[in-house]
């Protein structure tokens, strides 16, 4: 089919076609080819253009509409992708767009690309940044500067008698108010007025006689009748616009702290002793308020300040506190006391045969838990029982440390301190009685000794693991591996790790010792090598190392690797060993040689340690900083209290000492002293 012919009447879904019809179908099937054999639709879409050409050639009818479907999809394939990547991308090079989030629009309102759209939001954006850099300037300037005289003399409303934030809108009469709306209407509408052929904020007068009669504004807003004019500078220009917007949106966000924070306390700058409604300070004047967390309640057990709920967890909070430290006590008096006699003389049991801790639960009869329990009970329901008219803990029978009916009370003035303290050590004995039962079960002693937590994963070695135990970490009959790297390893596999960890440790060593030495200025072979003084600071002068001396470098790295991997291979079993001391060094023969051999290996590997991280430390903070440690040659590292210089004329003024030793008194002469008789 040729370009412009008339597609047959068939092609069309119809055996007979009239001429108009036949035209608009003609018509149609010319925008299709044209679309189909353009050469920008070609390129982007990937289609053949050989299989183009043949599906043009084609004369049938339903070949017609097959292109007109291909080029369909053409265009649907050029589009689609073309609309996606301008969504994307579309306003990534608009004001606004600033570090260190970039283009932020985590609520994707441009995902769709409308540059409309895009160009209503930030007008919004612009105008609310506006109000609200205003508004917070009507919060603060309204606490050091009124006007004098009156805002209504016919109310006798002075200015100075308007209160700042929200208080005012009571204050200020109706009338006050609009004239406020009058006047913002007329901003809105014809004063400062935002015309769609202008940018997002630039606004102009929208008054009668067009441009004869109506101005733009310049800097800060400032009318160019009075000769306000535009920045000039587009780099200043661009600058300053994206401050405004990132002050506007700081402002919004602040005026809406201070609106929320005025609402709350009643103050413009929400004084939070005026909050005294919060359900959050229902609680604050409680016992157990304390330094320095204060009214401590995380996970928000008292917002809704209901007295019951919380006197009901004081109560709790008080008995558990003191059944703990009683728990604490218990672990502890029985480690340097115990009561003398018997605990069951018809099992023959006595209170020295009872074990500290969780031992002690098979060793005690059954009746003597029977025993714990009735008393327990009977101090519940029937010594100590909570009284709703009584402060949560207060027993009325109860005296000075919780005494039954004693005569005992605290001191005058001090109730309140000790309650404190109470509650204070209360909490602290949880924690302690919870830890002492983690240990204990761990370890089976009272007081965890960890020699004793032979089943623990982080002490139970694999027999491949066992090939570097006692090697150091930190200390020399450590096994260190806080990350699991040698788990599930096999031996091989964990003496390479320990290979290639030594190695990298002795690089790093030396990788310190050079920094050290070419940053306090010591580097005659790099001088000599480029014919001039090198850059002290380390990255510098790497940089300016030939080409031929940075080869040199490779060259005898790779000459050193290939040497212990091939030649001189180390033993199986230590593959860290390339100078092969297990062949001189009989490690199973008792004596001091082979355990300070021990100890050098242990320092090897905890000074390899330290060095990575040294090394990592000393780039990054060249990198961030430019400091590059160039003190380190130089006395007291170049502090400036080494370079003063030491004044001896004090020294000098002193007598000879033999003339000290011949005024010195009586007692002072004595032969312990002197030698003499």
């Amino acid at each position: 089919m040729h370009v412009g012919a008339e597609p047959p009447s068939f092609a069309l879904g119809r055996t007979a076609a009239t001429p108009v019809k036949a035209e608009a179908a003609r018509q149609h099937m010319q925008r299709c080819v044209r679309l189909l054999v353009s050469k920008r639709a070609l390129a982007r879409s990937g289609v053949a253009t050989n299989t183009i050409r043949s599906a043009a050639a084609s004369s049938s009818s339903s070949t017609g509409l097959a292109i007109c479907g291909l080029g369909a999809a053409v265009g649907a394939a050029i589009a689609a992708p073309k609309k996606e990547r301008a969504a994307l991308r579309a306003f990534e090079n608009e004001l606004g767009v600033q570090a260190p989030v970039g283009f932020w629009d985590p609520a994707g309102f441009t995902s769709d690309g409308d540059a409309k759209e895009f160009y209503r939001r930030r007008v919004v954006e612009i105008k609310h940044g506006r109000v609200s850099m205003l508004a917070c300037t009507g919060y603060i300037v309204q606490e050091f500067v009124r006007f004098p005289g009156f805002l209504s003399p016919s109310s006798d409303i002075k200015f100075a008698d308007i209160p700042n934030g929200l208080k005012a809108v009571t204050v200020v009469p109706a009338v006050g108010w609009f004239q406020y709306t009058v006047f913002c209407g007329l901003c809105d509408l014809w004063i400062a007025d935002q015309r769609p052929t202008n940018p997002p904020g630039k606004l102009q007068t929208r008054l009668f006689g067009d441009d004869a009669l109506n101005y733009d504004y310049g800097f800060l807003g400032i009318p160019a009748y009075l000769g306000g004019k535009p920045v000039e500078d587009p780099e200043l220009k661009k600058k300053k616009l994206n401050a405004e917007l990132a002050n506007g949106r700081l402002a919004m966000m602040a005026i809406i702290g201070m609106f929320f924070q005025d609402g709350l306390t009643g103050s413009a700058w929400g004084d939070w002793a005026n909050y005294t409604e919060s359900p959050l300070r229902a609680f604050e004047t409680e016992l157990g308020v304390q330094p320095p967390a204060g009214f401590w309640d995380p996970l928000g057990f008292t917002k809704g300040g209901d007295a019951a709920s919380f006197r009901r967890r004081r109560y709790v909070e008080l008995k558990h506190g003191r059944v703990a430290m009683l728990a604490c006590m218990g672990y502890i008096v029985p480690e340097y006391y115990r009561w003398p006699g018997d605990l069951s003389p018809s099992l023959g049991i006595k209170f020295t045969d009872v074990p500290t801790g969780f031992a002690a639960f098979s060793k005690v009869p059954l009746s003597g838990w029977a025993q714990m329990v009735a008393f327990a009970g009977s101090v519940e329901l029937f010594q100590y029982v909570d009284d709703p008219k009584r402060a949560p803990g207060d027993f009325e029978n109860a005296g000075l440390l919780g005494i039954p009916n004693g005569f005992m009370k605290a001191p005058e003035g001090q109730k309140e301190k000790k309650l404190a303290a109470e509650i204070a050590n209360g909490r602290l004995a949880m924690m302690a009685i919870i830890g002492m039962f983690f240990q204990n079960g761990l370890t089976g002693q009272a007081w965890g000794d960890w020699s004793l937590y032979t089943d623990s994963p982080l002490r139970a070695l694999t027999p491949a693991q066992e090939i570097i135990a006692g090697t150091g970490g930190p200390l020399p009959d450590n096994f260190w591996d806080p990350a699991g790297i040698t788990n599930g390893k096999t031996e091989k596999e964990i003496a390479m790790l320990r290979a290639m960890e030594l190695k990298h440790g002795r690089v790093a060593m030396l990788a310190v010792l050079h920094w050290f030495h070419v940053a306090a200025g010591y580097h005659l072979l790099g001088d000599y090598a480029i014919g001039e003084k090198m850059s002290d600071d380390p990255l510098v002068s790497l940089t300016q190392l030939p080409m031929g001396g940075m080869w040199q470098v490779i060259f005898t790295i790779m000459c050193l690797e290939w040497l212990t991997t091939y030649i001189c291979k180390p033993p199986e079993d230590r593959p860290w060993d390339v100078l092969g001391w297990k062949g001189i060094i009989d490690e199973d023969y008792p004596s001091e040689i082979w355990n300070g051999w021990k100890r050098v290996q242990c320092q090897e590997l905890n000074n390899s340690r330290l060095a990575m991280v040294a090394i990592t430390g000393l780039v990054a903070q060249d990198v961030v900083t430019g400091d590059y440690v160039a003190g380190v040659g130089k006395l007291c590292g170049g502090a400036a209290v080494c370079n003063q210089p030491i004044d001896y004329s004090p020294w000098q003024n002193l007598p000879p000492i033999d003339d000290f030793v011949a005024n010195a008194p009586s007692w002072a002469n004595g032969p312990a002293l002197y030698g003499v008789n």
